[in-house]
């Protein structure tokens, strides 16, 4: 039998959100209709509410919801069904009856019965007492599964160490499957295309006056393929309504933003740019939405340096045009934002320094998160949008690949008329932790190839450069596993590190060291944050002084410089190479470095903790480093610094559930930074996470040196598995045309 914290995992996938929201919308769809029953004498009682109300759900309303939920969670914003019209279906015996069921159909199923049919496979030997070579593997298995679900569900149930809760929850979902299934068996794609079109609670963007959408009452938007002739295979897209809504906008906006017209700014082109920094300087003049992409050290930054240079001319020239632009660190005129506050900090750091290069005199205002450009607060509702705008004249986005659907229409929504848009990114790097992939979807859309510019020339990684040569073998369409091995044994600033044996000689073949154990490793990695040790140990004798400020910001850079020459990121937070047992290990080494007693308390002099979660009131943002540093006048008093702060925070002022220790991190909190030398640590643990962006991000946060502690395993599907979001942008983008 399986272990209980097992099977409570799989019970705790299907408690979403959407299933009490479905639940509740046809509970009250059943007390509406029954109102209407009873009041069947009234002539007065609205036929089409009446006829709306007496529409069986069939399970397709609850079903729908639930996946698109899943998705959501996955970071999809929509659900696409593809079909092949020439397609034979497959043929076999589930609860006692013949069933053809087309490859579309099993996949529908396949997602709705998904945290039941792993617990099937794995119960079903011990519980039913059925031959492992009776049950069929991968996805031929579906028949036999769902043939052994139907007939023994109830003794499965039973005989499970769930709760009664966890049980009534399984029964649920699988009665819901039970529902879906005896819709979709036996039946062809235009037949459930036609029962998804008499659904009252489904919405057909093509049927439908496109902004009419947005006041209807149905929770789910689709779109259908039209039919056509000589066409082998049809589509139906579904999204939830607020998510349809957020990719309608954003297309709608951006198209608007588009045809703004602009007056170009007098540009003198430095003789050092490439011909490709060129192009996409004349693309953001000459446009009001602009997009510029490219790897680390292409030039991104500098590139929109030229822009900032020909607006702070035209202002101090007192151009007609620009005679109302003023340039000071109140200035309304440009807006620097990313998504979080590292990135942002980096991106002014960035464009100071190019500014600083062209001999500029001009101190750039502060960057911002675009929550905080926004004014986006606890409500989560922007204080700036349509109807109140932002003020500036040029708004510049880095790092844009972090932006999920919903901010960037938060963001293009809140753009005037007549002022520029750039974004910059990288699409290669890992799409948002929210749903959808904007930046990646941007440059894919024909419509916006015009205003997209690519760079590719790095100046941070040349010809000779072994982290760029692993960037661009992990970014190929077509992997090479001897390529990038090949480059991890002979390279100098490339190392791979075998940890998927303990104590044991393991090595990927002669070349690789064998793998030592796992505390081995992390003694290894401890070392290289000794200078970091060094500086803390300083500070012990010579505490902070809070009354000298230029003393504060000069020590907290010092800090910051010694403690970015190395960092740790993980694929993920659980398992024996997550961030959070690191962070244990070290916080650990780091105790006893010091000499400071062990696990009394979670703050302790030289802790590096990192910011989860914006907190407006101390003006701290998402990805924030600090340090925790005892202060001038007592051992006891700990207090925490930031960069480019000058006063401390007292700990119990931050909730230790919105920190977290900042010696190992995960990838996706690392995009905006940059380190010396990143340790990059997952294993088959985390398999669920892996992907070329995941690993290609990690890498390309290093300047100097990359050390991977992988199993060889984990490392070759992590390289040969792109990243798939699923959405509905460019369909938004193509209905526009």
């Amino acid at each position: 039998m399986s272990k209980p914290s097992n099977n409570k995992s799989i019970v705790g996938a299907q408690e979403s959100w959407a299933s009490n929201i479905s639940d509740y919308i046809l509970l009250r769809r059943q007390q509406t209709k029954a109102a209407y029953q009873t009041t069947t004498a009234n002539d007065e009682v609205n036929t089409d509410a009446k006829m709306e109300h007496n529409i069986k759900d069939n399970g397709l309303f609850h079903a729908l919801l639930i996946m698109l939920a899943t998705h959501l969670e996955e970071g999809h914003t929509v659900l696409t069904i593809e079909a092949d019209l020439h397609e034979t279906p497959t043929q076999g015996r589930i609860n006692g009856e013949s069933v053809t069921l087309y490859a579309w159909q099993q996949r529908l199923l396949r997602l709705l019965a998904a945290p039941i049919l792993p617990l099937a496979k794995r119960q079903i030997e011990a519980l039913i007492e059925i031959p492992t070579d009776e049950i069929s593997s991968a996805e031929s298995s579906l028949f036999e599964l769902l043939d052994v679900l139907f007939i023994r569900q109830s003794q499965t149930w039973a005989q499970l160490a769930l709760s009664n809760h966890d049980k009534e929850m399984l029964s649920k979902r699988f009665n819901l499957v039970t529902a879906f299934y005896d819709l979709l068996k036996n039946s062809d794609f235009s037949t459930f295309v036609q029962t998804v079109a008499k659904h009252r609670l489904l919405a057909d963007v093509n049927c439908h006056d496109i902004n009419s959408l947005s006041r209807t009452n149905q929770p789910i938007i689709y779109q259908a393929t039209k039919n056509k002739k000589n066409v082998t295979t049809q589509s139906i897209t579904f999204w939830i309504h607020r998510t349809w809504q957020a990719e309608y906008n954003l297309a709608n906006n951006i198209y608007n933003i588009l045809n703004q017209q602009i007056t170009p700014l007098k540009i003198s082109i430095p003789k050092n740019l490439n011909k490709q920094q060129v192009a996409a300087i004349n693309i953001a003049n000459n446009h009001a939405f602009s997009i510029i992409t490219g790897g680390p050290g292409t030039g991104k930054t500098y590139t929109v340096a030229q822009l900032v240079i020909a607006l702070q001319q035209a202002a101090e020239s007192g151009g007609e045009a620009h005679k109302s632009i003023k340039f000071s660190t109140d200035s309304a005129s440009l807006a620097l934002a990313a998504p979080t506050g590292k990135a942002a900090q980096r991106m002014q750091e960035s464009l100071q320094a190019a500014l600083d290069v062209a001999n500029v005199e001009l101190q750039l205002q502060e960057a911002k998160t675009i929550h905080r450009l926004l004014g986006i607060g606890r409500t989560g509702r922007p204080r700036y949008d349509a109807n109140n705008p932002l003020g500036e004249d040029i708004i510049i986005v880095d790092e844009a690949s972090m932006l999920g659907v919903e901010l960037a229409n938060n963001l293009v929504s809140a753009i005037k008329p007549g002022a520029r848009l750039i974004l910059l990114g990288d699409a290669n790097q890992l799409a948002a932790v929210d749903a959808g992939a904007v930046l990646a979807d941007l440059c894919r859309i024909p419509a916006l190839y015009s205003i997209h510019a690519q760079l590719t020339e790095s100046r941070r990684f040349d010809a000779d450069s072994g982290i760029g040569k692993l960037a661009h073998q992990i970014n190929k369409p077509d992997t090479d596993l001897q390529a990038i091995w090949q480059l991890l044994r002979q390279d100098k600033t490339l190392n791979f590190n075998a940890v998927n044996m303990v104590n044991m000689e393991a090595s990927i073949d002669n070349t690789f060291k064998n793998s030592l154990s796992k505390n081995n490793y992390l003694k290894r990695i401890s070392k290289n944050y000794i200078n970091y040790i060094y500086q803390i140990k300083k500070l012990i004798n010579h505490p902070i002084e809070k009354s000298m400020p230029e003393q504060v910001k000069n020590t907290i850079t010092l800090l910051t410089d010694s403690f970015n020459q190395f960092r740790v990121l993980s694929a993920g937070h659980n398992g024996e190479w997550g961030d959070r047992h690191i962070n244990n290990y070290l916080t650990q080494w780091h105790l006893t470095e010091l000499e400071l007693p062990l696990g009394q308390n979670t703050w302790f002099h030289g802790r590096p903790v990192m910011i989860l979660q914006n907190n407006y009131e101390l003006g701290l943002f998402n990805g924030d480093i600090g340090f925790c540093l005892q202060v001038e006048g007592s051992a006891d008093r700990l207090e925490v610094f930031f960069e480019n702060k000058t006063q401390g925070i007292a700990v119990n002022l931050l909730n230790e559930e919105l920190v977290a220790t900042a010696y190992a991190m995960t990838i996706h909190k690392s995009q905006g930074s940059e380190f010396d030398h990143v340790a990059i640590t997952f294993d088959s643990s985390h398999i669920r996470l892996l992907s070329k962006e995941l690993i290609y991000t990690a890498v390309t946060r290093a300047k100097k040196h990359v050390t991977i502690y992988s199993t060889k395993q984990a490392f070759e599907l992590a390289v040969q598995t792109p990243t798939e979001r699923y959405t509905g942008l460019g369909l938004q983008f193509e209905n526009l045309d």
